[in-house]
């Protein structure tokens, strides 16, 4: 295991930033002079291990980089699911445009800043996949755990993005970057993501006992090829769940690190040390009631829609004063982490058993649904058993994304969960038994405002402009 270090973290970035490039084609690239800004064919050709093991560290910090950018993922995910009000004095777009004041969004606007990390991300696993097979510094059963560490990352990164453009889909063909495939529709975008995470599984179980590239300490307890298959799966579980695939979400689980007795935090992490130098820390780390130029509140019904004594709300503070920005008076704060050098989950087991309850709920197994939804309510939030059984499907749904409002709480799934099961909508008549618990700030008229509700972040333009030439 490795911490991201200077030394690490400026030959990753030189790589990530090769592969991020575009201006001359894939395998045309210039003779290398810097050796801590190496050619594409410098690896590509027969890199030695040092190279190798730089490219491991890249694909990791390719998928941090969309946290740490100027559009941190979770602030516009959070934003479009109304969990949270991004209030920034120098950027009005993000309390504006964001919660719908346009009638469209800007395909070319910082907020779709997201999708360049992201995207370089897939590319760089795509890479240091085809550097591992064609170098003689790894084993083959070395190699066999790049392909199925690179073939989770690839889904992972594909996921992400589609998390964002929805309906729009995204490209799944991208073996020559100069000649992409065409966007496909969310439906097939998400079989392609299963199909990748299917394909890392024989690959993870031909890979030995240990991985021959270094991982970061926010894989410990993941960083074999056996236990980073655990965490496959559960990806596989996350996505057969959007699929609406609920027996294939319970197969993966079975195969995942879902523990109903276990710790509710184990899980891989992306980790932050903003003392080393070329690291960074945790963008969603704020001060205390601090009067910076941008403040993460949260809107008043996020915490007047919880149940009393819910322990999860201490994930939102009050403010000592209310901070006010472009006419929104918020006195609610997020403080989901204690320092800059917290760790942001990529995964936990407290979201697999929610994925369980979801999964059994929609098997016809509502004693076994509400069985998972008891473990977070009394674990997570420090609440009571529900003693009153599911009468149905709709009403378990209900309840399991009350659960997930909370426990996963600004952490980018609250939009998703909202457009995927259609309740992505301003109004909703409140009730505790049977309808689902919130409505969503911003999505109707304040003052002079008209906010609206978006389904998903538009195609960027670049992606546009490229389709445009290349019809």
């Amino acid at each position: 295991m490795y911490t991201f270090s200077h030394k690490r973290t400026l030959t990753a970035a030189a790589l990530v930033m090769l592969l991020g490039t575009s201006s001359c084609g894939f395998f045309e690239t210039e003779t290398v002079i810097d050796p801590n800004n190496p050619s594409l064919n410098a690896v590509l050709a027969n890199a030695d291990k040092a190279q190798l093991d730089a490219l491991a560290v890249g694909v990791e910090a390719s998928y941090r980089n969309g946290h740490t950018g100027n559009a941190p993922f979770n602030w516009v995910a959070g934003v479009l699911g109304r969990e949270v009000t991004v209030l920034a004095s120098t950027e009005s777009r993000w309390y504006a445009e964001l919660q719908g004041t346009r009638t469209t969004l800007d395909d070319a606007a910082y907020y779709n800043g997201y999708y360049v990390p992201f995207a370089q991300m897939r590319r760089a696993a795509q890479v240091f996949r085809l550097s591992s097979n064609n170098s003689q510094a790894y084993t083959a059963e070395q190699k066999k755990g790049v392909d199925g560490f690179t073939h989770t990352y690839e889904a992972l990164a594909k996921l992400m993005m589609l998390n964002m453009q929805g309906e729009n889909g995204i490209r799944i063909d991208l073996d020559d970057p100069l000649k992409p495939g065409k966007f496909v529709s969310q439906a097939d975008a998400l079989a392609n993501i299963r199909q990748l995470l299917d394909q890392a599984v024989p690959e993870l179980d031909a890979a030995g006992a240990t991985f021959g590239f270094p991982l970061s300490s926010g894989y410990a307890g993941f960083n074999t090829p056996a236990t980073f298959k655990r965490f496959n799966r559960g990806l596989a579980a996350r996505v057969a769940l959007y699929q609406k695939d609920y027996a294939g979400a319970k197969t993966a689980l079975a195969a995942s690190f879902l523990d109903a007795a276990g710790s509710l935090t184990v899980g891989p992490k992306l980790t932050f040390n903003p003392a080393i130098a070329g690291d960074a820390g945790n963008p969603y780390f704020q001060v205390p009631s601090n009067t910076g130029s941008t403040v993460i509140g949260v809107p008043d019904n996020v915490v007047a829609e919880a149940e009393t004594g819910d322990a999860r709300l201490a994930k939102i503070g009050r403010r000592t004063a209310a901070r006010v920005t472009g006419g929104i008076s918020q006195i609610n704060e997020a403080r989901v982490f204690a320092t800059n050098t917290s760790p942001l989950d990529i995964m936990r087991n407290e979201e697999l058993i929610l994925i369980s309850a979801e999964a059994k709920a929609n098997t016809n197994d509502l004693p076994g649904a509400l069985a998972d939804v008891n473990i977070i309510r009394t674990r997570a939030g420090s609440l009571p058993a529900r003693t009153r059984a599911f009468v149905s499907v709709d009403e378990a749904t209900d309840e399991i994304l009350r659960q997930r409002r909370y426990s996963l709480f600004y952490e980018g799934h609250a939009f998703v969960d909202l457009r995927r099961t259609g309740r992505l909508r301003p109004n909703v008549v409140a009730s505790a038994a049977t309808t689902f618990p919130y409505t969503l700030a911003f999505s109707t008229t304040i003052g002079t405002n008209a906010y609206r509700l978006i389904a998903a972040m538009p195609r960027p333009a670049a992606e546009k402009a490229w389709d445009s030439v290349n019809p």
